[in-house]
């Protein structure tokens, strides 16, 4: 069947129209075009400069948006905004940025073939190039395994903050807050909760914007009043203690289980061994000066952490617990164990790091707690 040629006008017209007509982010000082991987890589080495255009699938359908240009200056960048555009960010020329810099979310990576200026420039499982120098005013901060920054030239930054991420800065005048090495935990709670492994983003910005120091004082409450306000700022209500309308009515609860892990910088407190319900106690990472004798009052103890707390010697009070049950011992520097421990009738499980015990040492044990199952770490 013929079709007229007034149906057929309209068809062919459709067919003839030009694609839509890329809406880019808001940006001035050089024109932006939108080319593949291959061009990119002929162009520029993108595996070179980045390494990640296999990441993206086939470079001839990868999308690479360029803009060229001496001085190019951007309000922000977002990766909300240019990550639904292109896999990769080229910015042939030097790149400064007015408020903020946001590649959190896995697109696009980004190369500046030039300097960058910035004042805050956060991260995450993209990966970012910067082939010159960059002035960050403030901070910056890297979160998510996945991604990578490299920054070439020296960089001027007061703050790098890296949860877990690949960081290469020549930074020397800069504070840094790594994960890694456990130095997280020297950040103020209200920027970063160790226990929920969360980073407040916008409480940071506030203080450093403020000029304030976002490093913990070293002059803190030690008394249990200020560590219970530690506690609060970690673990919020998620924490069974806080069900209740005072910490004193917590304290006369049976089966308390009381949790000070991640809460580094403390000896426990004297109150601690007051608790008669107290069966679980876990310390891990508190880096303890050492256990005091007084933790034989807590005769219903059922499970002791006491992991990664930097412990050279175990007093031969644990020994004196009678319901003890479990005791983590690992991620500490001991010698030697006390002849007590080998006493406790109920212990089922003991955690130990191999290093100090060679594997005679370790033979031994075992056969002394023949109930017990001990692991070596």
């Amino acid at each position: 069947m013929k079709l007229p040629l007034c149906f057929l006008i309209p068809i062919l017209l459709t067919g003839c129209q030009a694609p839509a007509q890329i809406k880019w982010p808001a940006f001035s000082g050089g024109k932006v075009s939108l080319i593949t991987g291959v061009e990119a890589e002929q162009r520029f080495k993108i595996s070179e400069h980045l390494g990640t255009m296999e990441l993206h699938g086939k470079p001839a359908k990868v999308k690479v948006a360029l803009i060229e240009g001496k001085e190019i200056q951007m309000a922000k960048l977002l990766d909300i905004e240019w990550g639904k555009l292109c896999h990769i960010l080229i910015i042939n020329g030097n790149l400064k940025v007015d408020s903020l810099i946001s590649l959190t979310g896995g697109l696009p990576d980004l190369l500046v073939l030039g300097n960058l200026e910035a004042p805050f420039f956060y991260c995450g499982d993209s990966h970012q190039r910067i082939t010159g120098t960059a002035n960050i005013k403030y901070v910056i901060v890297g979160g998510g395994n996945d991604g990578s920054l490299k920054i070439d030239g020296r960089s001027s930054v007061p703050y790098i903050i890296s949860m877990d991420h690949d960081i290469g800065v020549n930074a020397p005048d800069a504070e840094w807050f790594d994960w890694n090495e456990g130095t997280m935990n020297e950040l103020v709670r209200d920027v970063y909760n160790p226990v929920k492994d969360q980073l407040d983003s916008e409480k940071l910005a506030e203080l450093v914007q403020a000029g304030k120091s976002i490093k913990r004082s070293a002059k803190r409450d030690l008394s249990f009043k200020g560590i219970w306000k530690d506690w609060l700022k970690l673990y919020g209500r998620d924490s069974t203690a806080l069900y209740f309308e005072s910490f004193t009515s917590f304290l006369e609860q049976e089966n308390v289980l009381l949790s000070m892990d991640y809460m580094d910088g403390y000896d426990l407190p004297a109150e601690i061994f007051e608790l008669d319900h107290l069966e679980e106690l876990n310390c891990m990472h508190v880096q303890l000066k050492s256990l005091p004798p007084a933790i034989q009052q807590c005769k219903k103890l059922k499970k002791l952490n006491l992991a990664f707390c930097k412990l050279e010697s175990i007093p031969k009070e644990v020994g004196y617990l009678p319901e003890l049950e479990e005791l983590w011992l690992s991620g500490n520097p001991l010698k030697e164990l006390p002849e007590s421990i080998f006493e406790l009738k109920k212990l089922t499980m003991l955690v130990l790091d191999a290093g100090p015990f060679d594997k005679e040492e370790q033979k031994q044990i075992q056969k002394r707690l023949p109930k017990t199952a001990v692991l070596f770490y």
